[in-house]
C-alpha cells in the first residue's frame, strides 16, 4: 500500500505556537541538532559561521561552530516573542516584495520586538535545488520557508557567544568567497526555518523529495516514513521545524532591489515588509493583532516543569496573531481561489488576490516641520515607508474612470 503523501505546509493554530516554540528550543540543544549543523558545515552548506579569533591547534572547526550556533539559537528561542501571521498578511507581504523590495534603510525600530519567532500561514518562499536522477532525468526540489527567528546583532553578541574564546565571524558570499564580518557590525540576525518534510507536496511516493548531506536521494516515501519514525521514537525531542539558513541584515544599509529568487535576501525582504505592515497605524493601518495567552494554570505548569528540568522558561506565554483588518481583506472567493493556486511548498500565490501588485509609499511623519523648516534633507524629521494594498475607490457597481476621459468596465474577480 503506497505511503500517504504530505498535504503540504500546515501552519500550527495559535494555541499550538507556544508548544512549537518550546519543542524547537529543546531540539536546538540536542545531539541530533549538533550532528545536523556539524554535517552541514562540513558539507559547505552554511552562510555565517563563527571561528576562533586566535589559532587553536587540534580544534574541530565544524564542531566548534555548531556548538556556538546552537547556543545562540537556543537563547534566541528562549527570549523570543511569538507571532502567528495569517494568510492574508503573508500574501500581502509576498505580493509587495514581488513589486519591489523595501526601499528604506534597514532599521532596528522595524522588528515588533527585539527577539522573536514568526510562523507564517503560507510559505514565504522556497529554496530550489536542481538535480539529475540516476537515469539522467533533471528534477527540482523545493524546500518551503515557513518561519523565521530574529534578534539584534552587535559587538556584544559577536564577541561574547564564544565565552572566553574570542570569535571571528565569517560570511560566505557567492561573488567574493569568505568575508570576515566587522567586529563593529550592528544588524538583525535572522534564522530561516523550513517545513520538516521538505518537498513532498502532491508527489508520488517514489518521487525524490530531498538529497541528504552525502548526496543520496531520499524519496517521498522515505522522507515521510523517517519523519513518522522519528516522531514515534523521540516525541519529546521531535522538532516541528528545520533550521535552513541564516543572515545578518546590517543596520543603515538598504535591500537589493532585485534579490535573487529562492535566497535568504528575498525571504528577509518579505519578513521586513511584514514588520512594516504591522507598524502602520491610523488611516494606514492594515492589520489587526490579537493576543492568545495560555490559561493561568497552563502557564504555572510550564513554569514548574522548566524549573524541575533546570531550564529557563521558553517565551512569555503569549502568541500575537496577525492578519489583515476586515476592511483590507480580499473577498473570500478571491482568497479561496488564491489558496487553490498555492501548492504549499512554493511561496504563496498572490496574483488572484491582488490583480495589481501592492506598492510602497514614503510617508512624512511630521509635515509641519518639513514645510516650515524646508527640511527636504530630513535632518529634523523622518519619512517612513508604508505598504499600500491594491484598492479601487468608489461604488463597486460603477465603471472605472481614468485620466483622459476614457471609461473602462471590468470584473475584478475575472482578472488573473
Amino acid at each position: 500500500m503506497p505511503m500517504p503523501v504530505s498535504l503540504g505546509w500546515n501552519a500550527p493554530p495559535a494555541h499550538a505556537v507556544l508548544d512549537w516554540q518550546r519543542r524547537q528550543e529543546v531540539f536546538t540543544r540536542t545531539g541530533m541538532m549538533f550532528l545536523h549543523l556539524s554535517l552541514s558545515i562540513r558539507a559547505g552548506s552554511w552562510t555565517i559561521m563563527p571561528t576562533p579569533a586566535l589559532p587553536t591547534p587540534g580544534l574541530d572547526m565544524a564542531d566548534f561552530a555548531a556548538r556556538i550556533l546552537m547556543r545562540s539559537e537556543s537563547q534566541r528561542l528562549v527570549e523570543a516573542r511569538t507571532y502567528s501571521i495569517g494568510p492574508n498578511t503573508t500574501g500581502l507581504a509576498v505580493a509587495t516584495v514581488a513589486g519591489s523590495a523595501p526601499g528604506e534603510k534597514i532599521s532596528a525600530a522595524r522588528p515588533p520586538s527585539p527577539t522573536g519567532l514568526m510562523i507564517f500561514a503560507d510559505p514565504i518562499g522556497s529554496d530550489v535545488t536542481h538535480h539529475v536522477t540516476d537515469q539522467g532525468t533533471p528534477f527540482e526540489i523545493h524546500t518551503p520557508i515557513v518561519a523565521v527567528s530574529w534578534s539584534s546583532w552587535g559587538p556584544e553578541q559577536s564577541q561574547t557567544l564564544g565565552g572566553e574564546c574570542p570569535l571571528t565571524w565569517i560570511r560566505r558570499s557567492q561573488q567574493h568567497g569568505l568575508i570576515p564580518l566587522s567586529q563593529d557590525l550592528a544588524g538583525i540576525w535572522m534564522t530561516f526555518y523550513s517545513a520538516r518534510t521538505a518537498d513532498t507536496t502532491g508527489r508520488t511516493p517514489s518521487d525524490v523529495a530531498a538529497v541528504d548531506t552525502y548526496g543520496n536521494f531520499i524519496s517521498v516515501h522515505q522522507s515521510t516514513q523517517a519523519e513518522a519514525d522519528l516522531q514515534r521514537r523521540h516525541p519529546d525531542l521531535h522538532a516541528p521545524l528545520t533550521w535552513h539558513n541564516e543572515l545578518i541584515l546590517p543596520l543603515g544599509e538598504t535591500f537589493d532591489q532585485n534579490p535573487r529568487p529562492g535566497t535568504a535576501q528575498e525571504w528577509a525582504s518579505i519578513v521586513y515588509t511584514t514588520w512594516q505592515i504591522m507598524q502602520q497605524s491610523g488611516s494606514r493601518r492594515l492589520v489587526e493583532v490579537t493576543r492568545h495567552t495560555l490559561p493561568p494554570a497552563a502557564r504555572k505548569k510550564a513554569k514548574a516543569q522548566a524549573k524541575q528540568r533546570g531550564q529557563q522558561q521558553v517565551g512569555d506565554g503569549v502568541v500575537h496573531v496577525v492578519d489583515l483588518a476586515a476592511a483590507q481583506q480580499p473577498p473570500k472567493k478571491n482568497a479561496d481561489r488564491d489558496a487553490a493556486a498555492s501548492d504549499g511548498h512554493r511561496k504563496v500565490a498572490y496574483s488572484c488576490r491582488w490583480p495589481v501588485p501592492p506598492h510602497r509609499r514614503m510617508t512624512c511623519l511630521n509635515p509641519y516641520l518639513h514645510h516650515k523648516l524646508g527640511d527636504d534633507e530630513q535632518l529634523y524629521h523622518e519619512h517612513r515607508e508604508d505598504v499600500m494594498p491594491f484598492k479601487i475607490k468608489g461604488p463597486a457597481d460603477k465603471p472605472l474612470k481614468i485620466k483622459g476621459g476614457t471609461t473602462y468596465s471590468f470584473d475584478i474577480d475575472a482578472v488573473k
